[in-house]
Parts: C-alpha cells; sequence; structure tokens
C-alpha cells in the first residue's frame, strides 16, 4: 500500500517536476559560488519543500476526497506522503553527495576549505538528513492539518524565510568570526563518526515526533 501511495504521489506532481532543473541549477550555483559545502544540506532542504506539491495537488484536484473513498486509512495516506518524501530526500543526498565528489576536490564555505573525503561526504548526507527532519517538522504537520492553501503561509513560505534567514547568518558568522566557524567544522570534519550519530538521532527523531504530529493532526482535520 505504501509503495502504491509513492507512485501516486509521483505521478500526481507530474506538472510540477519541471522544477527539478530548476533546483539541479541552484545547486550548481552554490558550488559556483564556492560554498560545496552547502550542496548536500540544501539539496535535503530542497527535495522536501518538492515534495510539499503533493499537498498542493491533492488539494486542487480534491484527491484526498478520492483517497478516503477508497479502502484507505489517514494512517496509510500519512505513512505514504512521508515514505514519499523519505525517498526523494534519499535520492537528493544520493546524487548531490555524488555530484559533490565528481566536481569538487575540496568542499568550501567561503574561506574555509577541506579537503573531500569518503567519511566527510557521509558527514554532509548525515547532516542534510538532520536538516532534512527539522524542515520536514516545520513543513508537514501545517501542511496536514490545514492543507496546502491554508497552511502554505505557516507551513511553507515561513520556513523558506527561516532557512533563508539562517544560512545569511550562517554565511555573517563564518566571515566575521572566521577562527571560531573553522573551528567548529574542524572539530565535526575530526570526529566524523560522532558527528554522523548525533545527527542521524536529531534526523530520525525530528521524523518521528513530525509523522506522529502529523498523523494526530490528520486525524482531526474535516474533510
Amino acid at each position: 500500500m505504501t509503495l502504491r501511495m509513492i507512485k501516486t504521489d509521483w505521478l500526481a506532481i507530474k506538472s510540477c517536476r519541471w522544477r527539478l532543473p530548476v533546483m539541479a541549477a541552484t545547486v550548481a550555483v552554490f558550488g559556483f559560488l564556492k560554498l560545496t559545502m552547502t550542496i548536500i544540506p540544501i539539496s535535503a532542504y530542497m527535495a522536501i519543500a518538492f515534495s510539499v506539491n503533493a499537498f498542493a495537488v491533492e488539494e486542487k484536484g480534491k484527491l484526498d476526497h478520492l483517497y478516503l473513498s477508497l479502502p484507505l486509512s489517514r494512517k496509510s495516506i500519512v505513512r505514504g506522503r512521508f515514505a514519499f518524501m523519505i525517498l526523494l530526500l534519499t535520492v537528493a543526498l544520493i546524487v548531490c553527495g555524488a555530484i559533490t565528489v565528481i566536481t569538487a576536490p575540496t568542499l568550501e564555505f567561503g574561506a574555509f576549505a577541506v579537503e573531500i573525503e569518503p567519511e566527510i561526504i557521509v558527514l554532509m548526507c548525515f547532516l542534510g538528513f538532520a536538516f532534512g527532519g527539522f524542515i520536514n517538522l516545520s513543513m508537514y504537520p501545517v501542511m496536514f492539518r490545514m492543507g496546502y492553501a491554508k497552511g502554505k503561509i505557516f507551513g511553507y513560505y515561513i520556513p523558506v524565510g527561516i532557512m533563508s534567514a539562517v544560512f545569511g547568518a550562517i554565511g555573517s558568522l563564518a566571515t566575521s568570526r572566521f577562527e571560531l566557524f573553522s573551528g567548529w567544522l574542524t572539530y565535526w570534519f575530526e570526529n566524523p563518526l560522532m558527528v554522523c550519530a548525533i545527527m542521524f538521532a536529531i534526523g530520525a527523531g525530528l521524523f518521528f515526533i513530525s509523522y506522529q504530529l502529523s498523523l494526530r493532526l490528520y486525524n482531526k482535520r474535516d474533510l
């Protein structure tokens, strides 16, 4: 049933797939600006933001009513949507991780740079996973409770604005307090296994909370 819901969501957002090349171009711009360290986390952010299109298409086509007219529980719908999102996130992390390895000899963020090694790429993917958990928690429960039309302000635009501000603040910190920033990153890259474990625990916890909250809120929603 979950695989069927994944396929249904993928077919439903056919009209939105033109955004995928735009997302790829955005990733390329970050590489061109010597911000290759952000490529993998940014890919996680964009993958989850892209998956929100399933809510928009579902609401516009009243597919939620169709789903509930079938022998489908609300839990199955939520589980399928989360599985679809996790699949998109996984593909984005793998593809952008591979692109980073192929095209960039070092990971750079402004003046900070570190040579790319397998464990470093794995660390960045786990960082992207944790970051994706935060983005998902800020978007999915709102969408399941309010729908796309009513929830896009609080469940899409505001999180997007906050994340943009966060990236700007990180960039400012990297410039103004370079020693602190570089020391923090150096510690991370010197202890990749520990950081990977922490990032996985954070990401898994955030996704679990988001799933449980989404299920509870969707069960309370009148359709």
